[in-house]
């Protein structure tokens, strides 16, 4: 699995290294001249690193060897450009080959963070990290936030998040107020519906 994340924070999922093919040249030469951070945990897992090396041996001949897609150059006839006097035309691109099924992680025990000293954004690889008393998790993507109980989330929600001033923004992509509703609902969900059931026999319907 491939994770790019963008300026905003948003994170696109692509299953294949074959996916970054319906990308263009534009975007894929923007990529690979974009730092790679290789989470495999397996010291003989290459995949990661052969994609990456050969995205920079590709960029230096423009990417010939590789079938990319195309732009579309999209002309608005009665709109005319005040530039150029001619019509105006707007570039568009197809939609990239994200995977459509996105792995969650497993969800920790509540209370999983009741020694977390603090948390922060890393500008570097653009991730959130959580810094505990003996260990420590990282966020690529705010979604994973969800892996964590009600009491952690909203402990994350009332601590502030440290950051670079410059990239506050992206800090705050990784705010909380949205995961303590849904660890919330989701707490009281399991417990009005299946609470009174927890290891016992279910009713016949």
């Amino acid at each position: 699995m491939f994770l790019v994340k963008i300026g905003n924070g948003a994170v696109k999922y692509y299953s294949h290294s074959d996916a970054f093919e319906s990308w263009t040249t534009v975007d894929l030469r923007e990529l690979s001249r974009a730092p790679y951070h290789d989470q495999t945990t397996s010291l003989h897992c290459k995949i990661g690193w052969n994609f990456f090396n050969k995205l920079q041996q590709q960029a230096k001949v423009n990417f010939k060897d590789m079938k990319l897609a195309e732009s579309i150059l999209l002309e608005h006839e009665g709109v005319l450009d005040p530039a150029t006097n001619k019509p105006f035309k707007t570039v568009m691109w197809h939609e990239t080959k994200q995977t459509k099924t996105v792995p969650l992680l497993k969800e920790l025990p509540d209370n999983s963070l009741k020694d977390m000293k603090f948390w922060m954004h890393d500008s570097v690889i653009g991730q959130a990290v959580i810094v505990c008393e003996n260990n420590e998790h990282r966020i690529v993507d705010a979604k994973d936030l969800m892996r964590f109980r009600e009491n952690d989330i909203k402990l994350l929600a009332k601590t502030h998040i440290r950051s670079d001033h410059q990239y506050e923004v992206c800090a705050k992509s990784f705010n909380c107020s949205d995961y303590v509703v849904q660890a919330m609902a989701r707490s009281v969900h399991k417990t009005q519906l299946f609470g009174p059931y927890v290891g016992k026999k279910l009713p016949d319907l």
